[in-house]
């Protein structure tokens, strides 16, 4: 793939129809099915293994005497014999053992999807080929992927990010990259380029504001904001979507959540002067959907489809805390501005704000219809600032800690602004006077500090910028 194709503000560029809303909460997840897979490779069933069966068949544990260790323990089997036979996925006692009404089941408290189990099927149908690697968690081969064309009706809002003085917003929106002017009142289209040909799932600004990096499927991208041209792409070591950025103080590294949707989130440290990985871990059993980095930069918060969120001491590079935050998974998080608190956006409908000293719940905010998708703290107030799956964008003020039983007085709710789509990701200025939401209808809306709607884009229909004089 060459570089990104930069369109100026002043040139004429074809634009795509108005296309019908695809409506689900997490619309981005689909981008990874609109490829066409390969062959399977070990390294994915490995990658299940380790994140469904390995708590149960270690070599500490040996559940019914199974340990799933290497490829010799796995067709010696346990008490109830092998557990695969090579080639024959319908006689192997694991894939058995999968089925909704398998006796016993495994997981025993969770049930894989049909695509995973397919993934066991196909792996022993093609004589469970084994990769220590990858099940010790290091770096293996990428399955193959070929690239597909998005499908039209794909065009939503993904990633929002503001530069460090508040004065430019960047705008994921499909496989492009945006830049606005932000002024006192409406938005101004500085530029736009095409990143790849895959959905943007993420953006960060580097702390000195000259520089912006998109992440998508595989490829993380280094751009010049002041032209929005590319400088650099990484793509060694990374295995699937780069769902969030977070830049780190000083700007020499960058965090990257990466890792098999649905199987595990891992985190990457890159290196901006070099574009290389330099070291990972895994921090979820599932996807990473949101980070964030305390004030200090010392502490870093990673929201998980494993319904965790957890806490990272990154001088230490040890886990410092897990919370379990929610019923099903956690979508959006962010730090209050004196880093004292930590709030928490669920699918299950539900915020929670924690504090970060004591790790304990204090704050119930709301479970109301819809899933809240991303959240974000603005210092006006103070306040909690949430989007939702039904297209609201809430404001929370009057936080009040609750004690003892869940209080239903612990904050006063007020409808913010509304889409006719679900609303994805979230953005407010430090100051908290302009905040900017992006929805799955690929429309980009901004309110000022009193609720005023100034901002409501057709993102890839809205026209350039003038030429400049």
């Amino acid at each position: 793939m060459g570089l990104p194709q930069v369109y100026p503000i002043n040139a004429p560029m074809p634009l795509p129809k108005p296309r019908s809303v695809f409506p689900t909460a997490l619309l981005w997840l689909v981008a990874g099915l609109l490829r066409t897979e390969a062959a399977p490779d070990a390294g994915l069933a490995m990658r299940l293994i380790k994140g469904s069966c390995l708590s149960c068949h270690s070599e500490e544990k040996r559940k019914g005497g199974l340990a799933l260790t290497s490829r010799e323990a796995l067709l010696r089997g346990g008490d109830s014999g092998a557990a695969v036979v090579e080639g024959k996925p319908e006689a192997s006692l694991l894939v058995q053992s999968l089925a909704a009404a398998a006796d016993p089941h495994m997981p025993p408290k969770k049930q894989l999807s049909g695509a995973q189990i397919k993934v066991f099927e196909d792996w022993v149908r093609h004589g469970a080929p084994w990769d220590a690697a990858a099940l010790a968690g290091g770096t293996s081969p990428s399955r193959p992927v070929a690239p597909g064309l998005l499908a039209e009706a794909y065009r939503p809002v993904l990633a929002l990010a503001l530069s460090p003085d508040g004065t430019r917003l960047a705008v994921g929106c499909r496989n492009e990259v945006l830049l606005y002017e932000v002024g006192a009142a409406a938005l101004k289209l500085l530029a736009r380029a095409q990143a790849q040909l895959d959905p943007v799932q993420s953006l960060a600004w580097l702390p000195d504001g000259k520089h912006l990096l998109s992440g998508a499927f595989r490829r993380v991208i280094l751009w010049n904001a002041a032209t929005l041209t590319p400088e650099r792409e990484s793509t060694f070591g990374l295995t699937d979507r780069i769902t969030a950025l977070q830049a780190l103080p000083g700007g020499a590294e960058v965090l990257l959540a990466d890792g098999q949707v649905a199987e595990n989130g891992v985190v990457r440290v890159l290196e901006v002067a070099s574009g290389q990985v330099l070291r990972s871990w895994q921090a979820h059993n599932d996807t990473i959907f949101a980070m964030a980095l305390s004030p200090d930069g010392k502490l870093l918060a990673t929201a998980g489809g494993d319904k965790l969120v957890k806490l990272w001491d990154l001088p230490a590079g040890t886990e410092a805390a897990r919370l379990e935050a929610h019923a099903t998974q956690v979508l959006g998080l962010s730090f209050h501005p004196d880093g004292s608190q930590l709030v928490t956006a669920g699918a299950d409908r539900s915020l929670k704000v924690w504090d970060v000293k004591t790790r304990e719940n204090t704050i119930a905010l709301a479970s109301g219809p819809s899933a809240f998708n991303a959240v974000a703290w603005s210092p006006v107030g103070p306040a909690v600032l949430a989007v939702t799956d039904g297209g609201a964008l809430l404001r929370y003020t009057d936080l009040k800690v609750h004690s003892g039983a869940q209080s239903s007085d612990t904050g006063s709710e007020r409808e913010w602004g509304h889409a006719e789509a679900p609303l994805f990701c979230l953005s407010a200025t430090g100051s908290g006077g302009r905040v900017f939401a992006g929805s799955s209808a690929g429309r980009l809306m901004g309110w000022d500090q009193e609720g005023k709607l100034l901002d409501n884009l057709d993102v890839l229909a809205a026209p350039a910028a003038p030429p400049a004089p």
